[in-house]
Formats: C-alpha cells, structure tokens, sequence
C-alpha cells in the first residue's frame, strides 16, 4: 500500500467519534491526504415519504441538524490545513460507510472503537465490526486518543496474504514507528505426545523443531517486501493467538495492532477470522484490519 490519498472518517457525532476524527485528521496532515468525514442517518422509512408531509419536513431538519453537528466536530477536530469534505447520508450504517467508501476510493476507513455492546451487538456486532467484516478496504479502529504519531506497533502476522498486505500498509501509515512482528504457533500434538510417554526431553525438541520452523516461515515472510532499511523486531510464541496478541500489545506498550483477517466466504454474512475477531475487540490500543486483495462484499 502507497501512502493514502483519501481517508474516510465514519462519525456518529459523538466524543468517541471525535476520537477518531482527530487520528484520521493526523494521518491525513501526515500523509498529505484529502479527508472525507461522513454521518449516516438511518431512517430508512422516511425515503418513501411523499412531498410535503410533516414527517419529510422533520427528516429534512434532522439531516439539516446532522450537517451542522458534523460541520462543528469537523472544526474541532480537524482544523483548516486539511483538504476535507462533510456529508450526511441515509441508509444502513455499514452499508453506506463500505459504498461510500467505494465512491471515493478511500484506502483507508477509520472508526471508533465502542467501549459497551448492547445484547444485540453481542450477537450482530457493532457498525465498525461490521465495516470490518463486510469491507475489502483497511479499517482502522480507535480506541485511544492520540498524542502524536504511531511510535510503536505490533503486526501479528500468521504468514498469510492477509498479514503480509497488514505488514504493508502499517509501513506506509507508520512511516516514523517501531514494528514489532509477531508469529504465534500452537504445539499441534502435544498432548498426545505426553499421553504417549514422552518425556520433557522430547517435548523440547518438539518445540524446537515448531520455532526452528516458524523462524524459517518468517524469512520466506519477509522475503520480497522493502522494509526500506527499517529494522523489525521479530518474536515467536506458542500458544492460542488470540490471547497471546492481545497480551503481547499490552506487554509492549504498542499504541497500533495491526492483523491481516480471513473471511469465510459462501455465507450470508461474512464473518472475521476468530483471531483477528478477538483481537478488535480485546485489544488495549487501535486496531488496524486488513483484507486479502480478492477480498469483496456484495452489498445488499
């Protein structure tokens, strides 16, 4: 990924969405990018309304009101340096965000992390964790309020197109930051190898053998992709990759993971890789998500 020319900024005008104003508005003056700021209002139903009824008129004072919310967060967080266009559209939240996304050719999505979920978020997920899963573009979801420019960032990578493309576009974002790449590798097979009489011995070259093999992984990982003389900092853990990610980010102090995501595709919904599900929503600091490059949702 080159350095983005358009970031969108999806804001449901609230402090958290500020949040996340003030990151896409930091990356964009970094980056010397055009900003797109955008609302959904979602009232669907006053689509269909005929002209001159009560109800249209309150929906046209509600997308007035909306406008004019926007303009002043818009002032507050972002500033007058930056190229920047407002806009309040109507629809389906994610829906709207992943098509105007594509309208604009943004090589970016940022969002607000939502710290609460509601019982039926539990079950449908909030709007970034939909955008997430439904966009082919990288999402990048914030949780923290920013100070300055990443300085340090964990990529976990599983050696997939999905986390090469993450390892990538944390590069170009995060011109400035310290990379931490992070390969988690479960020991398949352990505990049959204790059950069949295996001694401590023989579980250490075991797991010899796993990290000998994962260190090789990572060569042929990096092989190809121009670190443009930026030093990596390669670690290796065994264990479940969900927990271990999340862990790890905290243990560094990052302030950026980044993950590849795995769709599963045939299905009505797509869903997230479970790592990369857990790590949006565990994770002490941004998340940042990308997609394989055949990657496509087809929206309803």
């Amino acid at each position: 990924m080159a350095r983005p020319e358009v970031i969108l900024a999806a804001s449901d005008l609230s402090a958290n969405s500020e949040i996340a104003l003030r990151r896409a508005a930091f990356i964009a003056r970094e980056h010397g990018a055009r900003l797109e700021l955008l609302h959904v209002l979602e009232n669907s139903s006053s689509l269909s309304l005929p002209e001159g009824s009560g109800d249209e008129r309150l929906f046209r004072e509600a997308t007035r009101e909306a406008e004019e919310r926007l303009q002043r967060q818009a002032e507050k967080t972002v500033g007058q340096d930056i190229p920047l266009h407002c806009g309040v559209e109507v629809g389906k939240d994610f829906v709207v965000i992943i098509r105007h996304a594509r309208q604009v050719s943004a090589e970016l999505v940022v969002m607000a992390a939502h710290g609460s979920h509601s019982i039926r978020d539990r079950f449908l997920g909030t709007t970034p964790e939909k955008v997430v899963r439904k966009g082919e573009f990288p999402v990048l979801t914030v949780r923290k309020p920013p100070v300055g420019a990443y300085e340090r960032v964990l990529v976990a990578t599983d050696f997939s197109e999905g986390s090469q493309r993450a390892l990538l576009t944390t590069l170009a974002l995060a011109p400035g930051a310290r990379i931490d790449l992070l390969h988690v590798y479960e020991l398949w097979g352990q505990g049959r190898l204790a059950l069949a009489g295996g001694g401590e011995d023989a579980l250490a070259r075991y797991h010899q053998m796993s990290r000998g093999h994962a260190e090789t992984k990572m060569d042929e990982f990096l092989q190809g992709i121009d670190l443009a003389g930026r030093q990596i900092e390669r670690h290796f853990r065994h264990g479940h990759p969900s927990m271990l990610i999340s862990q790890m980010a905290g243990e560094l102090k990052a302030e950026l993971v980044a993950t590849g995501t795995e769709g599963r595709s045939g299905l009505p919904y797509i869903l997230l890789g479970s790592v990369a599900e857990h790590v949006l929503l565990h994770a002490p600091c941004d998340v940042l998500t990308v997609r394989p490059s055949d990657f496509r949702f087809e929206l309803p």
